[in-house]
């Protein structure tokens, strides 16, 4: 037989202690990262009812998106259902389909998100119309009307118009495109 030195119970007891003692530090220390992970969502602003990732979305989920559109300042909503793509996913997946969009909220029922778009809504991209501002004639974004966008102010002078003309700019002629516009303010500054 092999012989074996006598171990000393004291030296196996402080090396057991030790190990134990390592093993409680590093679990301490997995458990508090985990757990600071969780509060950083919260600092995010993201509502999410159960933060494990357990709450997916299903077919009857409402998915509410918001676009705010940075240069006009108009929100679009818009309330849809998921597509069978997008059903039975996490808030990390969602996430990753809707890159550049902030959510609100996610839970089963509901998932808000937002998107802030630097550019005019459809109503100002899409609209022009002729009227005035500061007594000289202006080009807006948009349709007549207190939402309107002054796009440029002409050198044209109300008083130098018709009376007709400026009812009509009190109104607001709508012009369908660029060459209408150019015709419009062309035949105002001949007068």
């Amino acid at each position: 037989m092999l012989p074996f030195k006598k171990v000393n119970k004291k030296i196996v007891l402080l090396t057991t202690g030790m190990l134990l003692l390592i093993g409680m530090t590093a679990y301490y220390m997995a458990y508090s990262s985990f757990i600071g992970e969780e509060r950083s969502l919260s600092a995010q602003e993201t509502e999410v009812a159960k933060q494990d990732g357990k709450i997916k979305t299903t077919d009857q989920t409402d998915l509410v998106q918001r676009m705010v559109y940075l240069k006009c300042k108009d929100e679009e909503v818009l309330k849809t259902k998921p597509t069978e793509k997008l059903v039975g996913l996490t808030i990390y997946q969602l996430q990753k389909v809707y890159q550049g969009w902030v959510i609100d909220k996610f839970d089963s029922d509901e998932v808000d998100m937002t998107l802030k778009v630097d550019s005019y809504c459809r109503e100002h991209a899409n609209n022009m119309f002729i009227g005035i501002q500061d007594d000289k004639v202006a080009v807006f974004y948009g349709k007549p009307g207190p939402r309107s966008i002054v796009k440029e102010i002409t050198s044209i002078q109300i008083n130098h118009l018709m009376p007709q003309d400026i009812e009509e700019l009190h109104h607001g002629i709508v012009v369908q495109s660029t060459e209408e516009l150019l015709r419009t303010l062309e035949g105002m500054q001949s007068r």
